[in-house]
């Protein structure tokens, strides 16, 4: 039986998947119990910047532009496969419930801040940091749409969603111990 995925990029791009969760997730936690604080601290700023500019590239990884990028979503399945990306951007469009022109705004914004703040620097960049929530309605969706192509292979783990909830509430107290 010939698989419609390709498992060596499977094996990559679920991963990216699921750290860009845990950065984004971090990012917020602790951002949130600093503010909470009111720290001035360095330390914790630089921190929190970290997780949020790596959420970002990984983010990118796998939905930012496809160009050269082996981990992007759409290499997942072999040349001439249009019926899985149109299958992806038609669930896309549903699960995040912005239309086609939103979305092509929403991933120029995303890959924009990679390109021109996290990745290069250009000078007087002044846009604001795009709101990650759609990324990580995305990301959600995507491990859903991904478990449905790989079958009958199957992934051992639960789906992100509720890796989503379990990550939230286990760095919720370490944060507060720092």
């Amino acid at each position: 039986m010939r698989r419609k995925y390709s498992p060596e990029i499977f094996v990559e791009q679920f991963p990216l998947v699921k750290l860009f969760l845990y950065h984004i997730t971090y990012f917020r936690e602790i951002k949130k119990t600093h503010n909470s604080l009111q720290l001035k601290s360095v330390f914790w700023t630089y921190t929190i910047n970290s997780h949020l500019l790596q959420a970002a590239v990984t983010w990118c990884m796998v939905f930012g532009a496809e160009g050269c990028n082996q981990t992007h979503w759409k290499k997942i399945s072999e040349k001439g496969c249009e019926h899985l990306q149109s299958s992806f951007r038609s669930k896309l469009q549903k699960a995040t419930g912005l239309s086609f022109d939103e979305w092509n705004g929403y991933w120029s914004e995303m890959t924009t801040f990679r390109n021109k703040y996290v990745a290069h620097r250009e000078l007087n960049y002044d846009k604001p940091v795009p709101d990650f929530s759609n990324a990580i309605t995305v990301a959600l969706f995507y491990d859903q749409w991904i478990r449905e192509i790989i079958a009958p292979d199957f992934l051992e783990e639960p789906p992100l969603e509720e890796f989503l909830i379990k990550l939230k509430s286990s760095v919720a107290p370490l944060i507060e111990k720092l």
